[in-house]
């Protein structure tokens, strides 16, 4: 009796302790005889990342976390991950570390790297081997650094407000208003002169194209004054009126020969000539005061008594013409 419930014990024990056994190699993720894929990452830090913590892809849990080492140096931080099968990464394939949910578990994602251009990600070395496959990671900020950064958020902007609240006082303000009602006024000012000069500008557009009317007008008048004169040119009566133009002048011509060559001409010249020398003569008489010309010119007196008889004598004439019976008589017996 107590051998068998020795053997219970045993057995219960054997069992216990291989159900931890196969606990503990499921939580660490062991496929247990599953094909596997390894792939390294390097990333600057791992955040709250430790082993055992899953790998997803898509959204897609493909394995787990499997050691997470410092490099020696300034090497960063390797993370390997052991990956359930075969599976397709993509070519610029990279590695975002994040939180897994709200109580602080964090998990591995594969990512593509076109996705996130800002993300600022791992570059690894040009002399990694290519097996395993090595990528490159980025972790996101953790909850502290966030609170952090916040915090030092918040005091720039307090020390930002202070500075805003000393340098904005009432002068400011004043300065502000003052600069504004400048502004105002010179906008004013500028929306004046373009109004005057849009104004300028269409009258010297007006004026350019009543120019333009009156110089196509005169253009237009011109050419048919050209043509009228090309028609003119053209008329047979316009080379009649240059002959007869041509025989007139040869007629003038001729003319002109014949007074010159005559002794005519020279003596009617002769006689001009002794006119006015007599004229030249009688004139220089009535300037030295001879004869009763220059008296009736001078003398006003023999003026006005030769206007006084030349009126009597003609107030004889209108007599005589009106009585002729008083003047004369004519008795035939």
């Amino acid at each position: 009796m107590n051998q068998g419930k020795e053997i219970l014990v045993g057995l219960v024990i054997i069992a216990a302790v291989l159900v931890a056994v196969v606990g503990t190699l499921w939580l660490q993720g062991t496929n247990f005889g599953r094909p596997s894929t390894t792939v390294e990452a390097l990333l600057e830090s791992v955040g709250q990342l430790s082993e055992g913590n899953p790998v997803t892809f898509r959204g897609v849990r493909i394995g787990h976390v499997s050691a997470i080492e410092v490099e020696a140096g300034d090497g960063g931080v390797r993370v390997t991950l052991l990956l359930d099968g075969e599976v397709s990464l993509p070519a610029d394939a990279g590695l975002v570390l994040g939180p897994e949910s709200l109580f602080g578990d964090w998990q591995a994602e594969v990512v593509s790297r076109a996705r996130f251009p800002r993300f600022p990600f791992y570059e690894v070395p040009p002399n990694e081997p290519t097996t395993p496959r090595v990528v490159g990671g980025y972790a996101l900020p953790e909850l502290s650094r966030l609170t952090a950064s916040a915090e030092q958020i918040s005091l720039n902007l307090a020390e930002l407000t202070a500075r805003l609240e000393l340098a904005f006082n009432q002068e400011t303000t004043d300065n502000l208003s003052r600069a504004i009602a400048n502004i105002e006024a010179i906008t004013q000012e500028v929306r004046t002169l373009v109004q005057q000069q849009s104004e300028l500008a269409g009258a010297i557009t007006a004026n350019a194209d009543t120019a333009l009317a009156e110089v196509e007008g005169a253009a237009q008048a011109a050419r048919r004054s050209f043509e009228r004169m090309e028609d003119f040119m053209g008329d047979a009566q316009m080379d009649s009126i240059l002959t007869n133009i041509r025989i007139a002048s040869a007629g003038l011509r001729t003319v002109t020969e014949e007074l010159a060559a005559e002794d005519g001409l020279g003596a009617t010249l002769d006689r001009a000539d002794s006119a006015f020398v007599r004229i030249d003569r009688i004139a220089a008489r009535l300037e030295n005061g001879e004869g009763s010309i220059r008296r009736l010119l001078t003398d006003s007196a023999f003026a006005v008594r030769a206007e006084s008889v030349l009126e009597q004598l003609s107030l004889l004439l209108l007599d005589v013409r009106e009585n002729p019976r008083r003047y004369v008589r004519l008795s035939i017996f």
